[in-house]
């Protein structure tokens, strides 16, 4: 299918949370000296709740008349198949990593159409098949989820720590499959109900230097991309790939792109040949963050990229980034930046002011439009302004604030009216899926957690 018509996002929740609780001791410091800080020790608190409980707080939007309950913790709506014995060496299976934190309460989301999506995360992972006005909990478990990918309305994977599920039914069941040798999977995209990808973290290149696994500020290392051919039961490792890769997308099973700090490559023939496409302006204001910023890839149609740099520096309530996209992967333009501080970095470059102080998630609609959500913390609990990017990234429209959601940890758009976000209410410490049918001038509360 298109992939306009599979919402979805590529940001890394655990990202987010780890950039927020660094940045979190430099707005502290910054409140002392008269700046407002952000307040996200409930964030911090509510996002390491035990895998797969069910606090007294969880409502669905059936409780505020829409919705539906979510089955208990005890009781799962289908029975998850054991995972078959992984067949890695000792020594292999002694320095992969553990898994890196736990996973926000509601930390991923994808729409496949407009009435059938999926939302992954701690211990759950919720569904709709009537576009969000009910939503029924398909799994309640140990498992740490932040990813989900469906290819269609039937088969799909949800992943996250040592865990990997994949569905066949649109998640009347889900299958455990053996983790890889090779690390524990982030940024898993699928093609075909066999032929998937996913980078595998190296061992012990997790740690950030706020001493979380996952952080925002890890070395300039990655992992390696992995290849499955037959629905994620195996895995193997993509040779002669770019050193280093933290990202990758695949419209299909030959055009796909790599992100390696500060650089996306595309290949064109399956991974076998990679070439350069684009390279992040170097940061003259700091130049020790050259060749660390992560990039988060969205793919759009066969040859159509959005990119998301994380930056590596921060000021008081401010985290830098910087959005790129290309149609063809060949030509590209920026198209938005955290003004505050890379003025600083990239004086520059000088790309319109994004959507918040941090980054938030991007959902790809198609190759000229995508929706830019962020995070502004600096006043009060801070709120998550939208930002609609169309004429192929050259036109900028701020579409109001995501309702309920201070904290947005991912975005699915079908169309620049139509779009769902899960993040978390600072306020109670809370997390909700938010959706919008006109542009997000107004939101719905379709479920909350908390």
């Amino acid at each position: 299918m298109p992939l306009s018509a599979r919402a979805n996002q590529t940001f890394d929740p655990r990202v987010r949370r780890a950039a927020v609780s660094a940045l979190t001791v430099l707005a502290v410091a910054g409140s002392a000296a008269g700046c407002a800080a952000a307040s996200s020790g409930a964030a911090a608190s509510s996002g390491s709740a035990a895998a797969g409980s069910t606090t007294p707080a969880e409502t669905s939007a059936a409780s505020a008349g829409t919705g539906s309950a979510p089955a208990s913790a005890s009781s799962p709506g289908t029975a998850v198949s054991p995972a078959s014995a992984a067949s890695c060496p000792a020594s292999a299976t002694a320095t992969t990593p553990p898994g890196s934190g736990p996973a926000p309460a509601l930390a991923a989301v994808q729409f496949s159409d407009s009435g059938h999506g999926w939302v992954a995360g701690a211990g759950r992972i919720m569904a709709t098949s009537d576009g969000g006005a009910s939503w029924t909990r398909q799994y309640a478990g140990p498992a740490d989820l932040d990813q989900v990918d469906f290819i269609d309305s039937e088969h799909g994977w949800a992943a996250g720590g040592d865990t990997l599920l994949r569905t066949v039914n649109g998640g009347a069941s889900w299958t455990a499959l053996a983790e890889p040798c090779q690390g524990e999977l982030s940024s898993v995209h699928f093609v075909s109900p066999t032929l998937g990808y996913a980078v595998a973290a190296a061992p012990g290149d997790q740690a950030g230097a706020d001493g979380q696994t996952g952080g925002a500020y890890t070395a300039a290392v990655g992992g390696s991309l992995l290849r499955t051919t037959d629905g994620g039961s195996t895995w193997t490792a993509v040779t002669g790939t770019p050193a280093n890769p933290q990202s990758a997308c695949f419209a299909n099973a030959d055009d796909g792109y790599l992100g390696t700090p500060a650089h996306i490559w595309r290949t064109t023939d399956g991974g076998q040949h990679w070439t350069l496409a684009l390279t992040e302006p170097a940061a003259s204001g700091n130049p020790t963050t050259d060749d660390t910023d992560t990039p988060q890839i969205e793919c759009a149609g066969a040859s159509g990229l959005w990119v998301l740099f994380l930056g590596q520096g921060a000021a008081t309530g401010h985290a830098p980034y910087l959005a790129y996209a290309s149609q063809d992967g060949r030509a590209w333009h920026g198209v938005l930046e955290e003004q505050f501080t890379e003025t600083a970095l990239r004086p520059g470059v000088k790309l319109p002011e994004g959507p918040g102080s941090y980054p938030g998630p991007v959902s790809a609609i198609n190759p000229g439009t995508a929706v830019f959500v962020g995070y502004t913390p600096p006043l009060g609990y801070g709120v998550a302004p939208v930002m609609l990017a169309s004429d192929y990234g050259h036109s900028l429209t701020k579409e109001g604030d995501v309702g309920a959601i201070n904290e947005p940890m991912a975005a699915a758009f079908l169309s620049q009216d139509q779009g769902w976000v899960v993040g978390e209410n600072l306020k109670t410490s809370a997390f909700d899926i938010e959706s919008t049918s006109n542009a997000g001038q107004t939101w719905t509360t379709e479920y909350t957690v908390g």
